[in-house]
């Protein structure tokens, strides 16, 4: 794992982007799907961060300023939803193993529990390009939007691993609504904690892209959400980042988690 990024990958110049340098690494293309858990009835399912039961709509973290009648937001990461994704590739889950807390509640843990179709890899390309100072004005946001057919209450937990060790963790609780008969659970604006806060404006004012790419190779973020009353895991997200250098902004590549 000590090639764990590409030196100077350009993301806009193409879709097929992979995490990891290694060519040897065990990674399967998407032809098929093999595990028979994959309904068809769902067409996101297999193209996108989903279950039959649950799915990821939109995903976003961003810094906003509002200052008399001027408001401005800078998305660092976004998902979007984009129903029409080829189908995703996969990634041992072995891999990455290292990079996330290996203690109780770990991703390792957490995917022998299964079910294992629940288990997401996201790179990101975090878009840093901004001039917004860390005024009193700056509100830094994470928001979030699923759908189920199911209604339940759910609880979100967000680790942020530094070394693969947690540094710190949110855990919020979400109730459904109907939404054009799917029950949906949006978790808006929801404030990042100062780690984050901090960390980030240290990252942007490192002087070069390979020094911000060489802390961030260590920095990773776990997102597990889980039904409340019965411990199911729904989804579970690991998110690893590198600085976007593409003038379209904040990128993203998904992969399936799988275990051979």
């Amino acid at each position: 794992m000590q090639q764990f990024w590409q030196p100077g990958l350009q993301p806009s110049t193409s879709q097929d982007v992979k995490p990891f340098a290694q060519p040897g690494y065990p990674m399967k293309t998407a032809t098929a799907v093999s595990e028979g858990a994959l309904q068809p009835t769902h067409p996101w399912e297999g193209r996108a961060i989903a279950t039959h039961k649950f799915r990821l709509v939109e995903y976003s973290a961003y810094l906003e300023l509002r200052a008399e009648e001027t408001y401005h937001k800078h998305l660092f990461v976004h998902i979007a939803d984009t129903p029409a994704n080829p189908l995703l590739e996969s990634v041992e889950v072995k891999e990455i193993y290292d990079k996330f807390p290996q203690k109780s509640g770990g991703l390792k843990e957490l995917y022998e529990k299964g079910p294992s179709n629940a288990f997401f890899l996201v790179k990101f390309w975090a878009d840093l390009n901004t001039n917004i100072a860390n005024d009193a004005g700056a509100f830094y946001g994470v928001s979030s939007h699923y759908e189920s057919n199911d209604n339940m209450v759910i609880t979100c937990s967000t680790k942020v691993c530094s070394f693969g060790k947690q540094v710190v963790e949110k855990v919020e609780t979400e109730y459904s609504r109907i939404e054009n008969g799917r029950y949906v659970y949006r978790i808006s604006r929801s404030p990042m904690c100062d780690y984050m806060i901090n960390f980030i404006n240290k990252l942007k004012h490192l002087p070069e892209k390979y020094m911000m790419n060489s802390v961030l190779e260590n920095f990773t973020i776990l997102q597990v959400i889980s039904n409340k009353d019965t411990d199911e895991t729904l989804l579970c997200v690991a998110f690893v980042f590198e600085v976007s250098t593409s003038e379209h902004g904040a990128q993203h590549h998904i992969y399936r988690l799988v275990k051979e």
